[in-house]
């Protein structure tokens, strides 16, 4: 949908329409066919290619972020507040230093009512043997003790191939996007943002019952659907 036909044609005298064009090409013999034809389908990928959208154009900026300093309890009221699935983490100069999705959030929460049952057994038993209150210290943790620290980054350059390859190969969903060369927070890039780019994806046709192609032929979109599936809302 990139290539100017019009533009390709042009080095055999053609032209016409930059969707619709046509050439003729004259051939000193057959064995020249398969040189043209190469040489077209190169620049017709090499265009392609080139002007592949490119993250920064379709991630989701600005982008949500919490501080290194946030227990869980202010963690958890942003996921509800803002109904996100995960978050950066970044530091006063915004660049990325973690990532925290709610499955952190979950055991971290955990973590806090054992705290929280522990220091009530603890007043308990103190009460019934006449001792001194243990010292009543604050038991919520910064995220900056549990977040994830190794964190998958995606320069805003990188194009929509590129960044599924990456969603793909890291396993994850999401992935926060940073401007080229730093670590400075830029957006957030998710599985359905791809999915959503339908000039990238007209190609995945299995809901399109006009298609007949056999099972062998739809077997690597069906392995993707299966990789993908994981990270659909509903399943999380």
């Amino acid at each position: 949908r990139n290539v100017n036909l019009n533009r390709l044609f042009q080095q055999f005298n053609g032209g016409g329409h930059p969707k619709a064009a046509s050439a003729t090409a004259k051939l000193e013999n057959e064995s020249e066919a398969e040189a043209v034809l190469q040489g077209l389908v190169d620049e017709l990928i090499e265009t392609s290619l080139d002007q592949q959208l490119r993250v920064g154009d379709f991630m989701q900026s600005p982008v949500l972020s919490a501080k290194p300093t946030m227990t869980e309890k202010q963690i958890e009221d942003l996921f509800i507040r803002y109904d996100v699935r995960a978050l950066p983490v970044v530091d006063d100069n915004n660049e990325v230093i973690g990532l925290v999705s709610y499955k952190e959030v979950s055991a971290a929460k955990m973590r806090l009512i054992n705290k929280q049952e522990k220091r009530l057994r603890q007043i308990e038993k103190a009460v019934a043997d006449g001792r001194k209150l243990p010292e009543d210290r604050p038991l919520e943790s910064a995220v900056k003790g549990w977040m994830k620290q190794k964190v998958q980054l995606a320069e805003a350059s990188l194009t929509m191939a590129e960044v599924e390859q990456l969603l793909l190969e890291t396993d994850v969903g999401y992935v926060p996007v940073v401007a080229e060369g730093t670590k400075q927070l830029v957006g957030m890039v998710t599985r359905t943002d791809l999915l959503r780019q339908h000039r990238y994806y007209s190609s995945l046709h299995y809901h399109n019952k006009g298609f007949s192609d056999s099972i062998a032929a739809r077997k690597p979109i069906i392995e993707l659907r299966k990789r993908l599936k994981k990270f659909d809302v509903e399943n999380e």
